[in-house]
């Protein structure tokens, strides 16, 4: 049974955009869009991502991806986050240091109750006629979140499974050639499953079943049930900028070749 639209945030699209019914639905990806990691903790995190925070503790999540895909690199899947996604961090740290000045000031406030006159001080009033506020306290940065993608990738001129592994020093980069008798179908089914403090990312191949693409061993290690997201991606990280073509009744029109994922059976556990 899909997850319930209503818990799902969208991150680098509106927030109108994410779908009634998780069942079927695509995401478009603009050229020039990715989720990825560089040293030290260089993030690109502009890809169209829809995701939710689960109530219970993450068992597997699984989803069938398509497209009609063209450019080097195209690709669309599963994601799961271990803290805020990339995207979030910034604005988390942007509005942990307001709270807890915030903070700060109803603590000032809370020594002199109102009514009581305050002690008499030897110093001088400052210029601008208002008593030295402390500094708020020091919030150190939010960590950089690790992260798992798994889905269907383009590249040289066929599909791939595709894993991405990213902790705080960088991510890494794999990609699986399909069997003969997949490789030249548009769609794969993808999925992402808990054992123990692991992660194992899967692919279904139509013959053999599930194929195992890779064991993530360190990726729940220290990481609390709450603060685990998950979700679907899709990126088109090559950018060859807009194509310009001339409509029928005249004038320019520009393109700029979006990149039309479609995601069936969308299951999160």
């Amino acid at each position: 049974m899909p997850p319930d639209s209503s818990s799902f945030t969208a991150l680098n699209i509106p927030n109108d955009a994410v779908p009634e019914w998780m069942g079927s639905f695509t995401l478009a990806a603009p050229p020039n869009t990715d989720l990825w990691r560089k040293p030290p903790s260089r993030d690109t995190s502009t890809a169209p991502i829809l995701y939710t925070a689960l109530r219970n503790p993450f068992i597997a999540a699984e989803v069938t991806v398509s497209a009609d895909w063209e450019l080097e690199w195209d690709q669309g899947g599963l994601v799961i986050f271990a803290g805020a996604p990339p995207g979030r961090v910034l604005a988390d740290a942007i509005q942990a240091p307001a709270a807890a000045a915030a903070a700060a000031a109803v603590s000032t406030a809370e020594i002199a109750p109102p009514g009581i006159a305050d002690p008499p001080s030897s110093s001088p009033p400052s210029s601008g006629g208002d008593l030295p506020q402390p500094p708020p306290p020091y919030v150190p940065p939010a960590p950089a979140s690790k992260w798992v993608k798994v889905g269907l990738e383009f590249c040289n001129n066929a599909c791939h499974a595709t894993s991405v592994c990213a902790t705080s020093d960088g991510a890494d980069w794999a990609l699986t050639a399909l069997p003969p008798h997949h490789a030249r179908r548009l769609d794969l089914r993808v999925k992402i499953e808990r054992i123990g403090y692991a992660l194992w990312v899967w692919y279904e191949d139509e013959v053999s079943g599930w194929k195992k693409l890779r064991e993530v061993t360190w990726f729940f290690w220290g990481v609390e049930d709450k603060a685990v997201r998950v979700g679907v991606y899709a990126s088109r990280p090559a950018n060859f900028g807009p194509t310009v073509y001339e409509r029928r009744n005249g004038g320019p029109s520009i393109t700029h070749r979006n990149l039309c994922v479609s995601f069936e059976n969308l299951e999160i556990f």
